[in-house]
C-alpha cells in the first residue's frame, strides 16, 4: 500500500511556517488556515498543524465563517484537539467578535437606530439553534449601556418575563430599552404572536417609565424592525 507522507511544519523554510509568514509579510498576507494553524500550535501524529487547521475548517458549514458557531466541545472532538487548543481557538474567536462589537459601538452613537442594534448582535445570534431573548438597554441620549440576555427559548411576554427585563433594565440605569431575539429559521419575518408580546411590554415600559422603542427580529445576516415596519 503507497503510504502517504505529511510534511512536517519544522521542516519547512522559514517564511513557509505560519508563524514566521505572520512576522514577515504581516497578518493581512496569512491565509485564515494559516492563523487557525497558529493558534492550535502543534499537528498530531502524521499531520502536520496546517493539515489538522483544515480538518477544523472543513468540520464547520459555511466554510471558515462557521467558526462563528465552533464551541470547546465540538472542537474537542476533532483528534488531535485537547481542551487547551479548543480554549484557545475559542477565546481568539469571541475577542474577535467583541472587537467587531465594539467597532459597531463606536460607529453607531444613537442606538435607537435598528441597524446599529442589528449590527451589534447579528455574528451572535444569527447561527443560534433556540431563541434567544435580549434587551438593549439605553441610556438618556440613546447610546447602548449593555446589551443582556433574558430567556433562551423565546418570548413568552409572562409578567416573569417583563420583571426580568425591567428589573435588568433598573440595575443598568437605562432610559428606555429595545427587544431583540433571533428566529432560528433564518426568516426574519414578524409573527402576530411577535407583535403582540411588543405591545405588552411597551404598555409595561410605560408604566415604568423606560419606554420600549422596537423590537429586532434577527434572521440570518437580516433583521427586521417592527417599529420601521410600522407594526407598533
Amino acid at each position: 500500500m503507497k503510504q502517504v507522507m505529511t510534511s512536517c511544519v519544522r521542516e519547512w523554510q522559514p517564511w513557509q511556517q505560519p508563524r514566521e509568514k505572520f512576522l514577515k509579510l504581516g497578518p493581512h498576507n496569512v491565509s485564515t488556515e494559516e492563523l487557525l494553524a497558529i493558534l492550535l500550535r502543534t499537528g498530531r501524529r502524521g499531520l502536520s498543524v496546517l493539515d489538522l487547521a483544515r480538518e477544523v475548517l472543513n468540520s464547520v458549514q459555511h466554510g471558515a465563517y462557521g467558526l462563528n458557531e465552533i464551541t470547546v466541545q465540538g472542537l474537542q472532538a476533532i483528534k488531535g484537539i485537547g481542551r487547551d487548543k479548543a480554549v484557545t481557538v475559542c477565546a481568539a474567536i469571541e475577542l474577535g467578535r467583541r472587537l467587531g462589537q465594539l467597532k459597531v459601538k463606536q460607529r453607531y452613537e444613537d442606538f435607537s437606530n435598528p441597524t446599529a442594534v442589528a449590527t451589534y448582535v447579528m455574528e451572535r445570534l444569527r447561527y443560534e439553534k433556540e431563541e434567544h431573548v435580549c434587551a438593549a438597554f439605553l441610556n438618556c441620549k440613546n447610546k447602548l449601556i449593555t446589551i443582556d440576555t433574558i430567556s433562551i427559548g423565546g418570548l413568552t411576554g409572562s409578567l416573569a418575563e417583563q420583571r426580568t427585563v425591567f428589573r435588568q433594565a433598573l440595575q443598568a440605569n437605562a432610559a428606555s430599552l429595545i427587544l431583540i431575539h433571533n428566529h432560528p429559521s433564518g426568516d426574519c419575518t414578524p409573527s402576530k404572536e411577535d407583535v403582540h408580546i411588543t405591545k405588552v411590554f411597551m404598555e409595561a415600559g410605560l408604566v415604568m417609565g423606560i419606554p420600549v422603542l422596537d423590537h429586532i427580529i434577527i434572521g440570518d445576516g437580516v433583521y427586521t424592525s417592527l417599529c420601521e415596519k410600522g407594526l407598533l
